[in-house]
Protein backbone atom coordinates (compact mmCIF):
# COMPACT_ATOMS: atom_id res chain seq x y z
CA UNK A 1 0.00 0.00 0.00
CA UNK A 2 1.55 3.31 -0.99
CA UNK A 3 1.18 6.49 1.04
CA UNK A 4 -1.81 7.73 -0.97
CA UNK A 5 -3.87 4.54 -0.80
CA UNK A 6 -4.25 4.92 2.94
CA UNK A 7 -7.71 5.10 4.50
CA UNK A 8 -8.55 5.81 8.13
CA UNK A 9 -11.71 6.12 10.17
CA UNK A 10 -12.37 9.32 12.10
CA UNK A 11 -14.91 9.16 14.89
CA UNK A 12 -17.59 11.80 15.18
CA UNK A 13 -20.51 12.30 17.53
CA UNK A 14 -23.91 13.56 16.50
CA UNK A 15 -25.01 16.61 18.45
CA UNK A 16 -28.67 15.80 17.76
CA UNK A 17 -28.87 12.21 19.02
CA UNK A 18 -25.55 12.00 20.93
CA UNK A 19 -24.39 8.84 19.13
CA UNK A 20 -20.99 7.95 17.68
CA UNK A 21 -20.36 7.46 13.96
CA UNK A 22 -17.35 6.69 11.79
CA UNK A 23 -16.15 8.78 8.86
CA UNK A 24 -13.90 7.17 6.26
CA UNK A 25 -11.00 9.46 5.27
CA UNK A 26 -8.76 8.70 2.28
CA UNK A 27 -5.30 10.21 1.94
CA UNK A 28 -5.16 11.93 -1.46
CA UNK A 29 -1.88 13.87 -1.10
CA UNK A 30 0.65 14.80 1.55
CA UNK A 31 -1.33 16.28 4.46
CA UNK A 32 -4.57 16.13 2.40
CA UNK A 33 -7.50 13.88 3.32
CA UNK A 34 -10.89 13.40 1.65
CA UNK A 35 -13.96 12.24 3.56
CA UNK A 36 -15.85 9.66 1.50
CA UNK A 37 -18.61 8.14 3.62
CA UNK A 38 -19.99 7.89 7.14
CA UNK A 39 -21.62 5.07 9.07
CA UNK A 40 -23.17 4.45 12.49
CA UNK A 41 -20.92 2.63 14.94
CA UNK A 42 -21.27 1.55 18.55
CA UNK A 43 -18.76 2.95 21.04
CA UNK A 44 -17.69 -0.58 21.98
CA UNK A 45 -17.01 -1.47 18.31
CA UNK A 46 -15.08 1.77 17.72
CA UNK A 47 -12.88 1.06 20.74
CA UNK A 48 -12.34 -2.58 19.73
CA UNK A 49 -11.32 -1.50 16.19
CA UNK A 50 -8.88 1.07 17.59
CA UNK A 51 -10.42 3.98 15.69
CA UNK A 52 -9.19 6.39 18.38
CA UNK A 53 -5.50 5.40 18.20
CA UNK A 54 -4.32 7.39 15.15
CA UNK A 55 -4.81 11.00 14.06
CA UNK A 56 -5.03 12.89 10.79
CA UNK A 57 -4.31 16.54 10.12
CA UNK A 58 -3.83 19.01 7.30
CA UNK A 59 -6.29 19.81 4.54
CA UNK A 60 -9.58 17.94 4.79
CA UNK A 61 -12.31 18.08 2.18
CA UNK A 62 -15.44 16.11 1.42
CA UNK A 63 -16.09 13.97 -1.61
CA UNK A 64 -19.18 15.00 -3.56
CA UNK A 65 -20.87 11.78 -2.49
CA UNK A 66 -20.05 12.24 1.24
CA UNK A 67 -23.46 11.67 2.91
CA UNK A 68 -22.83 13.50 6.20
CA UNK A 69 -23.79 12.28 9.65
CA UNK A 70 -25.79 9.03 9.45
CA UNK A 71 -28.09 10.28 12.22
CA UNK A 72 -28.88 13.95 11.50
CA UNK A 73 -27.55 14.36 7.93
CA UNK A 74 -25.29 17.29 8.87
CA UNK A 75 -22.31 17.48 6.50
CA UNK A 76 -20.40 19.97 8.62
CA UNK A 77 -18.56 19.21 11.81
CA UNK A 78 -16.43 21.08 14.30
CA UNK A 79 -12.99 20.01 15.48
CA UNK A 80 -12.74 20.63 19.22
CA UNK A 81 -9.49 21.43 20.99
CA UNK A 82 -9.78 17.92 22.51
CA UNK A 83 -9.04 16.53 19.01
CA UNK A 84 -12.48 15.06 18.33
CA UNK A 85 -15.26 16.11 16.00
CA UNK A 86 -18.97 16.63 16.50
CA UNK A 87 -21.71 17.69 14.11
CA UNK A 88 -21.82 21.48 13.90
CA UNK A 89 -25.06 22.31 15.62
CA UNK A 90 -25.20 25.65 17.41
CA UNK A 91 -27.54 26.59 20.23
CA UNK A 92 -27.76 30.36 20.68
CA UNK A 93 -24.59 30.66 18.56
CA UNK A 94 -22.59 28.35 20.85
CA UNK A 95 -21.08 24.99 19.91
CA UNK A 96 -20.83 22.21 22.53
CA UNK A 97 -18.40 19.33 21.98
CA UNK A 98 -20.11 15.96 22.32
CA UNK A 99 -16.86 14.39 23.56
CA UNK A 100 -15.60 16.71 26.30
CA UNK A 101 -18.42 19.22 26.79
CA UNK A 102 -16.28 22.27 25.92
CA UNK A 103 -18.31 25.21 24.61
CA UNK A 104 -17.49 28.19 22.45
CA UNK A 105 -17.96 29.98 19.17
CA UNK A 106 -16.81 28.44 15.91
CA UNK A 107 -13.51 29.51 14.34
CA UNK A 108 -11.61 28.31 11.28
CA UNK A 109 -10.06 24.84 11.01
CA UNK A 110 -6.29 25.24 11.13
CA UNK A 111 -5.22 21.72 10.19
CA UNK A 112 -4.84 20.39 13.73
CA UNK A 113 -4.91 16.64 14.24
CA UNK A 114 -8.19 14.75 14.50
CA UNK A 115 -8.40 11.39 16.28
CA UNK A 116 -8.74 8.50 13.83
CA UNK A 117 -8.01 4.79 13.43
CA UNK A 118 -6.93 2.43 10.66
CA UNK A 119 -9.43 1.16 8.08
CA UNK A 120 -7.96 -2.23 7.15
Amino acid sequence: MNEYNKALVVLGKCAEVHKTYGIRAEKVASKHWRLTWAFPIKDSSAKREGYDKVSIGGNIDMAIEYPGCPYCGQKYFTVCSCGHISCTILKDGIFTCEWCGAQGTIGSYTGQNISAGSDL
